[in-house]
C-alpha cells in the first residue's frame, strides 16, 4: 500500500512539473542563482548550486528551451553567435576562499545540448584541442565568428577565470564543431612571428595577471583589432614574493590576416603628461580656486 502511494506521489509530482510554463520553472531556480553567487558563506552558496545546477540542466533538456532567453537568471552569461545556431552558457561559483569552479552547457539550435566540464587546472598545457569534457572553464562575456585559413567556420570566446586570490587569467579559446556537430575547443589561428622569420602558432590566449589589477582583453571594432593590455613583472618591496604581472599602460594588438590573428607587437599610443579630467584643477590658469572656477576678489 505504501509503495502504491509514494509512485502515485510522484506521478502527481511529475504531472505538476510538466504543467508549470518555462517561466515559472525559471522563477523557481532564479531564486537559487541568486544565493550560489551573493551568499555569504560557501557552503550555502554551493548548496544552492546544486539545487541550481540539476534544475537547470533538466530545463535546457526540454524541448523549445533553445528559443527562452533565461533573462531572469542574472548571474550566467549566455552568448550567442551570429547566426543564432547555438549559444555557450557559463557561470562560476566560489565554495570556499580561492577557489571559483567554472560550469556550462553549449545548446544547439537542434536541440543537442552538451554539458562543459572544466579541466583548466588539470590540463597539460595550453597548446592543444579539447572536447567539451576538457574544457578550459571560463565565463565569456564576449562570442565572435570567424573563418579560419581553410574557410570553416569558429568562434572565438573571450572569458574570464579567476584562478586563485593572487592570480586571475583572461582567455581567448577558439569553438568549433566538428562534422558529427560536437563542440570542440583549440584551434591554431593565433600566429606570433618570431625575430620577424619564424611563425609560431597557438590554439588559444591565456593570459595571467595579478588579482588586484584589471586587464582588458575585447575586440575593437574601430581599430579592428584585438587589443589587450602589455602585462609586465610587477614591483615588490618583499624579496621573493610571487612576481605577478600588471598592465603597464600600453597595449598590444592581433589582426585579422586570410584566416589567422597576427600579432602586433606594440600599439601606438598618445602619451600624456597628465590623466584627463572632467574639469581641470590646480592648473596654469590665473584667478582659479582649486574647483576651476574664478576667485571672488
Amino acid at each position: 500500500m505504501n509503495k502504491v502511494l509514494v509512485i502515485l506521489f510522484l506521478s502527481l509530482v511529475g504531472s505538476i512539473c510538466q504543467g508549470q510554463s518555462m517561466a515559472d520553472r525559471e522563477k523557481n531556480i532564479a531564486y537559487h542563482c541568486d544565493v550560489m553567487m551573493n551568499a555569504a558563506e560557501g557552503r550555502h552558496r554551493w548548496m544552492a548550486h546544486e539545487v541550481f545546477y540539476k534544475e537547470f540542466s533538466n530545463l535546457i533538456q526540454e524541448p523549445q528551451s533553445f528559443n527562452y532567453p533565461f533573462d531572469s537568471l542574472k548571474w550566467i552569461s549566455k552568448k550567442y553567435p551570429e547566426d543564432k545556431s547555438f549559444r555557450i552558457i557559463t557561470w562560476e561559483v566560489k565554495p570556499e576562499k580561492g577557489d571559483t569552479k567554472y560550469f556550462g552547457f553549449v545548446q544547439k539550435a537542434d536541440g543537442s545540448v552538451f554539458e562543459l566540464t572544466d579541466q583548466f587546472k588539470q590540463a597539460d598545457g595550453l597548446e592543444e584541442e579539447v572536447s567539451h569534457e576538457a574544457w578550459y572553464g571560463s565565463i565569456y562575456y564576449h562570442i565572435m565568428d570567424m573563418k579560419d585559413a581553410k574557410g570553416q567556420t569558429c568562434y572565438l570566446l573571450f572569458g574570464q577565470n579567476k584562478w586563485s586570490n593572487l592570480e586571475h587569467k583572461k582567455i581567448i579559446d577558439v569553438l568549433f564543431f566538428s562534422s558529427s556537430g560536437k563542440p570542440y575547443f583549440g584551434k591554431k589561428v593565433f600566429k606570433i612571428a618570431e625575430n620577424g622569420e619564424v611563425d609560431v602558432m597557438h590554439h588559444r590566449l591565456v593570459f595571467t595577471y595579478a588579482s588586484d589589477a584589471r586587464m582588458t582583453l575585447n575586440y575593437n571594432p574601430g581599430l579592428e583589432l584585438i587589443v589587450h593590455d602589455n602585462l609586465i613583472p610587477k614591483l615588490s618591496r618583499v624579496e621573493m614574493e610571487a612576481r605577478t604581472l600588471v598592465p603597464d599602460g600600453s597595449y598590444v594588438g592581433w589582426q585579422y590576416v586570410n584566416g589567422y590573428w597576427v600579432m602586433i607587437d606594440k600599439l601606438a599610443t598618445q602619451a600624456m603628461e597628465t590623466a584627463p579630467r572632467p574639469t581641470p584643477v590646480l592648473d596654469e590658469r590665473q584667478g582659479k580656486n582649486i574647483m576651476g572656477k574664478s576667485k571672488k576678489n
